[in-house]
């Protein structure tokens, strides 16, 4: 018996509190509503309609739904008008006062009046379209759109293609389909090298010998640069191409080393002079291996560190565009703008620390991977008891091989 009334107790004081949080929105929707009032009477029909919409949102009414849709019919807004009404008549199906009845389905006739519909189709799929600035979807197709009557910018974007933006004339009560085929972008690449005639393979398919007379338009992504040429190492590059760029790639081809026989007979190349020099063998040492091998992996592992928070930096880069961008957009409710530019802030401070982190690691990455060169150097001035100093000439300038 006690337990029964200890459970009613709960109950009791459950549904207590559950009334007075609804008592209490809906005094706060009470609130906000006739401040929209007082708004439209004003003419500021943004202002009221960001009230409204809070209203609905905390305890939704007939007269509440029928203002914001007022609000977005004034603000020609009309297909948000639309779907406000449709709520109203589903919410309150039977329930709608006759003047409220009448005044809505007058107010959807003369949208519907006013209203051009528009249908925007997209190649690729997967391409973004904004009207007059602000997002609307994605494709391959979206609408019926309801918009106004008149001049509104169009366009169509998709990373990694070039975005299409056109002005689009609209009459009321008419219908429009508009199609957007998106190119995809490309990079325009210079490749030189020091040897005229060799062959320049791109991802494994030979493009041309040098000079190239033309920049390769290559699609944004990384690529492969093979160059060969008779007589020279191949050379092997790695480089991202970005879209609508121009870039320039230099590649140096290094003579192939000559013969023993040709060494031992006294023949010099006269792109390659070999000086050799007999010296006692020095003792390898321990220690100048631990540090190489040390300042190595630190190189490495610091310059991971940079990368990953290069990476993390673009993402926050992301999250600020996105805040300023609605920060900058009309149509964002007021009432937002102040949590929005906290967030903002935030990011632009993740965003600098990330970024300086990167530069900190990268420097040290400088730093240790030098280290470890010098290190590795003079530790291998010890393994052979004969040293061998090349000099190189080619129209890039001199080179000296230890």
């Amino acid at each position: 018996m006690r337990r029964r009334v200890c459970a009613l107790c709960v109950a009791v004081m459950v549904t207590a509190a559950a009334w007075t949080a609804v008592a209490g929105d809906k005094e706060e929707a009470k609130q906000l509503f006739d401040a929209g009032l007082k708004l439209m009477h004003l003419d500021d029909f943004a202002g009221a309609s960001a009230n409204f919409e809070r209203s609905v949102a905390l305890y939704p009414t007939q007269n509440s739904l029928f203002n914001l849709a007022n609000c977005y019919k004034a603000l020609q807004r009309y297909g948000d008008a639309i779907v406000v009404i449709e709520r109203l008549r589903k919410d309150f199906a039977g329930k709608l006062k006759p003047e409220i009845k009448d005044a809505v389905e007058r107010q959807q006739q003369e949208i519907n009046s006013l209203v051009a519909r528009l249908i925007i189709q997209t190649v690729p799929a997967e391409a973004t379209v904004s009207i007059d600035g602000k997002d609307v979807g994605t494709g391959p197709t979206l609408g019926p759109l309801l918009l106004g009557p008149g001049e509104h910018e169009i366009e169509a974007a998709r990373l990694g293609h070039r975005s299409q933006r056109r002005s689009v004339k609209l009459v009321s009560g008419a219908a429009r389909t508009e199609k957007f085929v998106l190119e995809g972008a490309s990079g325009n690449l210079v490749v030189r090298a020091n040897v005229a005639g060799a062959a320049v393979f791109v991802d494994g398919q030979q493009v041309g010998t040098t000079p190239l007379d033309e920049p390769l338009a290559l699609p944004p992504g990384e690529h492969t640069f093979d160059v060969r040429a008779a007589g020279y190492e191949d050379a092997e590059r790695s480089i991202e191409v970005q879209s609508d760029s121009k870039q320039v790639l230099d590649i140096v081809l290094a003579p192939k080393s000559a013969a023993p026989s040709s060494v031992a007979s006294g023949a010099t190349s006269a792109s390659e002079i070999s000086l050799s020099t007999n010296e006692p063998a020095k003792p390898k040492s321990r220690a100048l291996r631990v540090v190489t091998w040390t300042a190595l992996a630190g190189a490495v592992a610091a310059g991971a560190v940079a990368g990953t928070f290069l990476i993390i930096r673009s993402g926050q880069k992301n999250d600020f565009d996105k805040y300023n961008s609605l920060i900058g957009n009309p149509s964002t409710p007021a009432a937002d703008i102040p949590a929005y530019e906290s967030k903002r802030e935030t990011a632009m401070n993740d965003v600098n620390r990330s970024k300086w982190i990167a530069v900190g690691c990268g420097i040290g990455a400088g730093v240790l991977a030098v280290t470890a060169l010098v290190t590795y150097l003079l530790d291998s001035n010890g393994e052979e008891s004969k040293s061998k100093t090349a000099v190189s000439v080619s129209p890039f300038g001199l080179g000296v091989k230890f």
